[in-house]
């Protein structure tokens, strides 16, 4: 390797460390460091890679960009239109992504996986206890005998307690309460895969910093009190728990403690206990101006999804004419509850099903597959757990419609999924 050859790795794995920093960063900041990192990487690797690109390689990445050629050509040629063209954008990491990883000339070892893994925690527990702190502040300005809480009492017991907490976040932050939690659940299987594969040469310092930072991401989980990213994070964790553990029947005590702790939010958070109690079969009928919640919403947009796939099964309708049909349909339900929301699907898969037929959802369920399938080859445990989360986290949002959904999806899938078929050393 040459000095030049030497110094542009280093500039590679330098944007790739800036872009693994995007919990903590705007979304446009973090845009800018994809396309650094992205165009570097395929330059180089077109000089120095090239050679090394196998057919495998290629059927591989032609998996990973199948979505995103999906939405190119639906958009393209046959939905061509403003609601389509923002579609692509959007997507646009979901070629990235794949690619630079496909191109880099340098290996990303488990050393620099490491690091950048160790970025993303930072860059996650810096943000959210940021906007957590910002939430605190908000709050305490309210509370007083002369305010809107007199006691904390009041705060605690305020049926909107656990809104007011997700809106102020998202207003800190600019991060949707959701998608932070996701940003945490990854963070904490990260951990505890680390934990788990070298507890026993762990010091118990080092074992002590592992359980507080797990027990503070679980926390940070319950305050945002976002159901889905809770209950997907908790089966990802049981999963990774078992398949590292030699003696499997040591996971009916995980799942003792996993309960402890969940009965632990339900009893001391507040805004953790408010949003699960909407869970429940009576709470499934269609909403109305009277009786609506966060939940029952999702009653009518899943009615409405599965009625224009009904209708579209095979081709869709085309990314750009999903809400239209949507809001058609919302208005039938209830005009007060729906109007002028734009409620998306609040699932990935059928949102994949309506705009680009069935192809849509097969392509995603082929790369969480496939990549759970080659990394259990290698025991790499981890990103089975992450493609339980991330399917659980598609089940019920459009996660790879926002920034902040598909950019840790398409960062963390592609960076695992062109590994060296080599065991991983524990």
């Amino acid at each position: 390797m040459n000095i030049w050859q030497a110094r542009v790795n280093n500039f590679i794995f330098l944007a790739l460390c800036l872009v693994a920093c995007f919990p903590a960063l705007s979304m446009k900041l973090s845009v800018i460091f994809i396309i650094i990192y992205t165009c570097s990487s395929v330059l180089a690797g077109l000089v120095w890679n090239i050679r090394n690109i196998t057919r495998v390689r290629i059927y591989e990445l032609l998996m990973l960009l199948f979505p995103f050629l999906l939405i190119l050509f639906r958009t393209s040629l046959t939905d061509p239109s403003p609601q389509s063209n923002f579609y692509l954008e959007v997507s646009m990491s979901l070629l990235a992504f794949p690619l630079a990883f496909f191109m880099i000339p340098i290996k990303i070892d488990k050393r620099k996986r490491g690091i950048l893994n160790t970025i993303f925690i930072i860059s996650t527990f810096v943000i959210v206890t940021y906007g957590l702190i910002k939430v605190a502040i908000k709050f305490s300005g309210h509370l007083g005998s002369d305010k809107f809480w007199k006691t904390p009492s009041d705060m605690l017991g305020d049926p909107s307690f656990a809104f007011l907490v997700r809106t102020v976040f998202e207003q800190s932050v600019s991060i949707h309460p959701t998608y932070a939690s996701i940003f945490i659940g990854i963070a904490s299987l990260i951990l505890l895969d680390k934990l788990l594969r070298k507890f026993k040469t762990l010091t118990w310092n080092k074992k002590y910093l592992f359980y507080s930072s797990i027990s503070l991401a679980l926390l940070f989980l319950g305050i945002l009190a976002s159901r889905t990213p809770f209950i997907a994070t908790m089966i990802a964790a049981l999963v990774l728990f078992f398949m590292h553990l030699q003696k499997k029947m040591y996971a009916l005590y995980v799942i003792g403690v996993m309960g402890i702790m969940t009965l632990f939010l339900i009893l001391f958070v507040p805004s953790f206990s408010s949003r699960f109690k909407e869970i429940s079969f009576s709470n499934t009928s269609l909403p109305t101006e009277q009786h609506e919640n966060s939940f029952n919403l999702r009653t009518g947009i899943y009615k409405c999804s599965l009625e224009i796939i009904s209708e579209n099964c095979a081709w869709g309708v085309g990314p750009g004419n999903v809400q239209f049909k949507l809001n058609e349909c919302y208005s039938n339900i209830s005009k007060e509850v729906y109007d002028n929301k734009n409620y998306n699907t609040h699932n990935q898969f059928l949102d994949y099903w309506a705009g680009l037929g069935v192809l849509g959802p097969v392509s995603l369920l082929i790369i969480l597959c496939y990549a759970s399938y080659r990394n259990f080859k290698i025991q790499n445990y981890l990103v089975i757990s992450l493609c339980i989360l991330f399917l659980f986290a598609l089940l019920t949002e459009n996660l790879l419609n926002r920034q902040n959904g598909i950019v840790p999806f398409a960062y963390f899938l592609s960076l695992y999924f062109f590994e060296n078929k080599t065991k991983e050393a524990t």
